[in-house]
């Protein structure tokens, strides 16, 4: 009788065994009733520019799995991608969360997540490419100078100068590019967004590209600071390029000074000179010989020729926003190459207008002067 317990006891453990590697084969394990097959989850490798943290060992088909990636140096550093790869899924794109938490759907096959994340200090020169010396740190915010002022000076911008200072690998251009990609990118979009940035490239010689500039539109940027990262690839060499850095902070401008306003009228007689053949290339300005950039006003306030019509007397009527209290000059002059000398100009009827000493000003609101044209 002990024979046959002690036979019947080993072919138990004998089928305890054989069950066990049925299910924990491969990278499949059998853990929780009726759950199913337990599948394996592989960790990214060990980064210094980043850490996981919750991702478990495995998990069942349909379970949500998160976890979450912290950047070592966020404000020096951007997630590129991660993924969770599966043999019959494919790769699938995780999106992060704004606080660096990921989650998907686990397949029913073992997975492996991957991470790819960037590290950008700043630097002065990488490679073939080194930051000019003078480029800014810091920048103000564009506002608008007076009321429906909308227009924004491709000048304006600040510019981030970089040049090619030591001669690209495999390149045939002498300390120049002649094939080459390149972007710019902030790593805080808050702050810099990507349609802030352009990039103008300068050539030696026609096709030898020799300095790249970032440029940054100061009307739509917003306070803050933020990493601003250049990456020219040399076409002339498989996987070589140059990557800047800088950090650029954003300041609000001082606000601007508001200033009463009036609207006035400013009729022009065109009558005497109407068959000059010249009259019709004709425009006037008026600058505020008060303003300074302190002032929320307009500077000059020009009428194009193709801003105004000609009545059948002979008169053009404008409208001036007036700053109170302010002296204007009036100048008249022909949109031409090369223009002929103004007409010459003397004052008609006005009301709370005055002209004195080539200097306009107005006394009330709804004042009226007029300039007859010889």
């Amino acid at each position: 009788m002990k024979k046959v317990v002690i036979g019947f006891m080993s072919l138990l453990s004998v089928l305890a065994l054989s069950l066990g590697l049925v299910a924990c084969g491969g990278d499949k394990t059998e853990d929780g009733e009726g759950k199913g097959t337990r599948y394996s989850i592989q960790a990214p490798s060990a980064s210094d520019i980043y850490t996981v943290e919750n991702l478990p060992k495995g998990a069942y088909e349909g379970d949500t799995v998160t976890f979450k990636v912290t950047l070592a140096h966020p404000a020096d550093s951007i997630l590129d991608s991660v993924q969770v790869i599966g043999t019959a899924m494919g790769g699938k794109e995780i999106v992060p969360a704004s606080d660096g938490t990921c989650s998907f759907t686990m397949p029913a096959e073992p997975v492996r997540v991957t991470v790819d994340a960037s590290y950008y200090p700043d630097n002065e020169t990488d490679n073939f490419l080194s930051w000019n010396e003078g480029n800014v740190s810091s920048l103000e915010k564009w506002q608008a100078a007076f009321e429906g002022d909308e227009y924004y000076s491709f000048s304006d911008d600040v510019l981030l100068a970089s040049s090619v200072t030591s001669q690209p690998s495999q390149s045939s251009a002498n300390m120049a590019l002649t094939s080459h990609t390149e972007k710019a990118f902030s790593l805080n979009q808050s702050v810099i967004p990507g349609e802030a940035l352009s990039i103008e490239i300068g050539y030696s010689d026609g096709t030898q590209a020799n300095a790249f500039t970032v440029r940054i539109d100061r009307s739509k940027v917003s306070a803050g600071t933020a990493k601003i990262v250049l990456i020219v690839e040399n076409g002339h060499k498989f996987s070589d390029k140059a990557v800047l850095v800088c950090t650029v902070t954003v300041t609000e401008p001082e606000p601007l000074t508001k200033l009463d306003t009036w609207t006035e009228t400013v009729v022009f007689d065109l009558s005497a000179i109407l068959r000059d053949e010249n009259t019709e290339d004709l425009y006037f300005t008026f600058e505020d010989l008060d303003w300074d950039e302190t002032m929320y006003a307009q500077h000059y306030q020009t009428i194009l020729d193709g801003d105004y019509t000609v009545s059948a007397d002979g008169k053009v009527t404008v409208e001036l926003n007036y700053a109170v209290g302010h002296k204007y000059s009036v100048t008249l002059a022909y949109r031409m190459s090369n223009p002929p000398a103004a007409p010459s100009m003397t004052v008609g009827t006005s009301q709370s207008a005055s002209y004195t000493a080539e200097e306009l000003t107005f006394s009330a609101e709804g004042g009226s002067i007029e300039f007859i044209l010889g």
